[in-house]
């Protein structure tokens, strides 16, 4: 899987203590955002970046997120719900734990993608 950093990521790579870890899931997120043919905007990019960083930083520390009301996320598309599961996996295998709660909020940000 090859793909080019998106400019927006690379500061949040910078700044983090899990350069390595973070950096393959970007890349991943990237991958996942091409193959569903969403155009995420400048800004869209910079809260994903932050949000991505936030979550590798709960995994490796093993933190979790406190449950939410997963009925506020049913008008959430099923791709949006899919690409948020396939990223939270890749995080279970490859990082850490994480929270089912991570999957509903992380499904926004692509929501938002598809929403133009």
């Amino acid at each position: 899987m090859q793909v080019t950093l998106y400019k927006g990521f690379e500061n949040f790579i910078e700044a983090s203590s899990y350069k390595s870890s973070l950096e393959k899931l970007m890349r991943y997120v990237i991958y996942l955002i091409n193959e569903n043919n969403l155009q995420p905007s400048d800004l869209e990019i910079k809260i994903l970046g932050n949000h991505l960083m936030e979550m590798v930083n709960r995994a490796e520390k093993n933190e979790q997120l406190e449950p939410i009301d997963e009925e506020i996320f049913s008008n959430i598309t099923q791709q949006s719900l899919k690409i948020s599961q396939k990223i939270i996996d890749y995080i279970k295998e490859n990082i850490g734990p994480l929270s089912a709660s991570e999957k509903y909020v992380l499904s926004i940000h692509f929501e938002n993608m598809q929403s133009k």
